[in-house]
């Protein structure tokens, strides 16, 4: 078996050693050996816990010949400069969500990596969920007819865990209440299912948070295939993770609690009311998406989410909060 792809992490808080843990000493083709922060000292034990090199800036890291890619779990705004960095480097890169803020720098990136012929794709991490693949091949197959509409909610309790100071409210940062957070993983899997996005409309706003962040957003999608769908976000209530696929055969459920992994079910409802109900094991979804960008590396794999599909996902990720703002629907 071939030398597993050596990787490295920018940023290395919450969401960064969560990817980092789901293949460290676990893979067999994937390991992290090195770790970006501005303030090294910060992340020191966390980083020699897992065994990682710690650099103070992306460029000490991408010059370090063990690199051979990298995983940028960085503040959203520093995206499309450090995908530009990592490119003229000529490394891949596997980009957190959002890519960027916004589809003209998400388009300049990837041109740039595309003229450069470096692999550079996003972290949708969701698309490797075991009921989601399993509701694309059945919409695929056409066992629920033509797909009328996709119904998708993504909510969340986040009241007390940011302070006013923190970078996930900053301004710009987390547009739209959870849309930053949560609701891409929808939007991202409206086009995984059922194509791209062509029109949004959204309503967007704060009643509870004492932090400067939208607790109630609710979209409304046209998609080119003809179809609609809907996506609400709540950043104060109970964890949901929902998407119905509805068709003229019948619909699909999915129903699971957004904090907690693998408690995902599909009820699949006939037009007769006849239901099948499917449960799924755990899988870990995280450690599937690294080996998938090493796989992409080592093996020119194709990259776990086209081009396509990420400038039309940014493209709607723009559109939300220019629709709240405006009360007018966006076109793509």
């Amino acid at each position: 078996m071939p030398a597993a792809t050596q990787l490295a992490i920018v940023g290395l808080g919450r969401w960064g050693k969560v990817l980092v843990d789901s293949v460290q000493n676990k893979s067999e083709t994937v390991r992290f050996v090195a770790a970006v922060s501005r303030d090294p000292a910060r992340i020191a034990a966390d980083a020699a816990e897992r065994g990682l090199t710690t650099y103070d800036n992306l460029d000490a890291a991408l010059a370090d010949p063990a690199v051979e890619g990298i995983v940028l779990a960085s503040p959203h705004s520093l995206h499309a400069e450090q995908i530009a960095t990592c490119v003229a480097a000529g490394k891949p890169v596997l980009v957190e969500k959002p890519f960027t803020l916004t589809r003209a720098t998400a388009a300049e990136a990837l041109g740039k990596a595309a003229d450069a012929g470096v692999l550079v794709t996003s972290a949708h991490n969701r698309r490797f969920l075991t009921p989601i693949t399993r509701l694309k091949a059945m919409l695929d197959a056409g066992e629920l007819g033509t797909l009328l509409h996709l119904e998708t909610n993504f909510s969340s309790n986040v009241v007390g865990r940011y302070s006013a100071d923190h970078w996930r409210v900053a301004p710009g940062e987390s547009p739209a209440g959870g849309l930053a957070g949560s609701g891409i993983h929808h939007i991202d899997g409206i086009i995984f299912l059922a194509g791209p996005i062509s029109e949004v409309f959204a309503v967007s706003f704060q009643r509870v948070h004492e932090v400067p962040l939208d607790d109630t957003t609710v979209v409304t999608m046209r998609l080119a295939s003809g179809a609609t769908a809907s996506l609400l976000m709540i950043t104060a209530t109970t964890p949901t993770f929902r998407i119905v696929a509805y068709g003229t055969k019948g619909k699909a459920e999915i129903n699971g609690d957004a904090a907690k992994r693998g408690t995902e079910t599909m009820v699949v409802t006939a037009l007769d009311g006849t239901e099948t109900r499917h449960e799924f094991e755990a899988f870990d979804i995280e450690r599937a998406e690294v080996e998938a960008f090493a796989a992409s590396i080592r093996d020119g794999a194709p990259a776990q989410v086209p081009a396509a599909d990420i400038l039309n996902g940014i493209a709607a990720f723009e559109a939300v909060p220019r629709s709240a703002e405006t009360g007018q629907p966006i076109k793509l």
